[in-house]
């Protein structure tokens, strides 16, 4: 007679009830971890392609406009450009509101750039004509005038020249 294996039948593996179910419950939570892998996997590849910007269709090549203000959170101007009555002017102010740099252009080349401290107070003026005069002024922290070159002469290489008398 031949050996038969109690466990099997028909040469098919037999188990016993606990067993199986054991065996069901590691493939349950093997099945679980895959797909919370999967969803995990799906959930990043979806936020990453969220987060990227994208070009934007929506952005226009040239921008016209009467003005440019750009505000701070607060709402608060801290950049102007804009033209009016022949004169162009950009201005940068602090996080106080204070003036920091303005920079303006006549429509026929007469120019001037002012720079100010966080107090409000001038610093330094430069200027020039469309002529090729120029003038300088500088400011103690005060706003009290120390140095002022009315006329800056170009040189005949193009330099400006600076003389001060005490």
């Amino acid at each position: 007679m031949p050996h038969v294996n109690p466990n099997t039948v028909r040469g098919l593996k037999v188990q016993s009830f606990e067993a199986r179910l054991a065996a069901i419950e590691k493939s349950n939570r093997r099945w679980k971890w895959m797909t919370l892998t999967l969803a995990l996997v799906l959930l990043s590849v979806t936020g990453i392609a969220a987060g990227t910007p994208e070009k934007d269709e929506n952005v226009p090549e040239v921008i016209y406009a009467r003005k440019f203000v750009a505000v701070n959170d607060r709402g608060e101007p801290v950049a102007f450009m804009g033209h009016s009555k022949n004169v162009g002017m950009v201005s940068v102010a602090g996080p106080g509101g204070d003036l920091l740099v303005v920079a303006s252009a006549t429509d026929n080349g007469d120019g001037i750039i002012t720079t100010y401290n966080d107090e409000g107070h001038r610093l330094v003026t430069m200027g020039a004509s469309h002529r090729g005069d120029g003038h300088v002024a500088i400011f103690d922290q005060d706003g009290k005038q120390i140095l002022h070159q009315p006329r800056v002469q170009p040189t005949s290489s193009g330099a400006g020249i600076i003389k001060h008398r005490e």
